[in-house]
């Protein structure tokens, strides 16, 4: 007893039916390439490369019109048609993946060189299997790195959707604790963290009753240093023998002087203009000491 593919229940003759359906595949294999054939007697390959005339466009798309076929469909019959000769067509392959490989210049020996499928062990071409030889995105993802590539151009599309997987699988701990092995996922996510903190305290400082807050909190800081510095002055400044110090020293304290009316200067613009940004020249006077 083997096993459907599509609901995983039992079925007794599911060797039977597939036997049936490659019948039916290579049935419509034979006409697929009898049609190309037939498209090839009308308008022939051009040599050296060349592309037919319009008129012979236009002849195969009446003639796909009037047999009830599409012209574009009809033409792809005869571009494989010329790429597999008959005596290279391989018998138990699909016309589909003569089609994936009829640019391939190595077709021939390819085709007859197939991979193990892993269902049945059988060396055989699927179509899927002949994307993954072109480097192309399978139908059905087998390996890893297609699963991920398949997730991956879901969740491109839609940020919500892309949200939406990655919670659900954050929901399981297993996933949880590989994520947290990985130092860039971490780093990436501290960032993350970090912004929405940085944003949340942005948010809460436009709030009337924390601007207050702050302004208080400013204007105190500014006039405690102001303070500190004025009271410092006052009660240092009557002991001292300034006008008997030497002129070396005296000139000394105006270069302090100088750095503390940079800074009331620079203080008051930042007043006026709210930019605290300032010169070379005046942060290195204020950051000397």
């Amino acid at each position: 007893m083997t096993t459907t593919l599509v609901t995983g229940s039992p079925t007794k003759n599911w060797q039977e039916l597939v036997t049936r359906g490659r019948r039916l595949v290579h049935s419509e294999t034979t006409a697929q390439f009898a049609l190309g054939d037939l498209a090839l007697e009308m308008v022939p390959v051009p040599p050296n490369g060349k592309r037919p005339l319009a008129k012979d466009y236009k002849l195969l798309a009446n003639y796909a019109d009037e047999i009830g076929l599409e012209a574009e469909r009809f033409e792809e019959y005869r571009r494989v048609a010329a790429a597999w000769p008959k005596a290279k067509r391989a018998k138990k392959v699909c016309w589909t993946v003569h089609a994936v490989f009829s640019s391939r210049s190595d077709r021939f020996e390819l085709i007859n060189n197939p991979p193990v499928y892993r269902r049945t062990g059988e060396r055989m071409w699927t179509c899927d299997a002949a994307n993954r030889e072109l480097g192309r995105k399978p139908r059905v993802a087998e390996t890893s790195s297609e699963k991920v590539r398949q997730v991956q151009s879901i969740i491109e599309e839609d940020d919500e959707v892309a949200a939406e997987v990655v919670q659900r699988a954050m929901s399981r701990r297993s996933v949880v604790s590989k994520v947290a092995d990985n130092p860039e996922v971490r780093e990436t996510f501290n960032r993350a963290q970090t912004a929405r903190i940085s944003r949340a305290r942005e948010e809460t400082r436009k709030r009337p009753e924390v601007r207050r807050l702050d302004e208080n909190r400013e204007v105190l800081t500014v006039l405690g240093l102001c303070s500190a510095f004025a009271h410092g002055i006052g009660k240092t400044l009557p002991g001292l023998h300034l006008a008997e110090l030497s002129e070396d020293a005296k000139e000394s304290i105006r270069e302090g002087l100088e750095r503390v009316n940079a800074a009331v200067e620079w203080t008051e613009h930042v007043l006026q203009t709210g930019s605290t940004d300032m010169d070379a020249a005046l942060q290195k006077l204020l950051s000397e000491g």
